[in-house]
């Protein structure tokens, strides 16, 4: 099990990443919905989620996805 943090900021950031972890989820065809699993904790003002993956290729196509989807929508 592999566990990435999040720091999201804003609300439009926090809106981005929902987008892209359900597109991930999507394209990755992930069926087994406990290999993956998503929270939320509240840090003040903004968001840190935490996603874990089972499989520690998903956690790393993520990460790349997530920083990829993040520069082209400037945040």
């Amino acid at each position: 099990m592999v566990s990435l943090e999040f720091d999201l900021n804003t609300d439009s950031e926090q809106d981005a990443f929902f987008g892209a972890f359900f597109k991930f989820v999507e394209a990755a065809a992930i069926t087994d919905a406990d290999s993956i699993s998503v929270r939320s904790d509240p840090m003040g003002d903004h968001q840190v989620k935490v996603v874990t993956f089972e499989d520690d290729s998903q956690a790393d196509q993520f990460q790349t996805y997530w920083s990829q989807r993040r520069k082209w929508l400037g945040l």
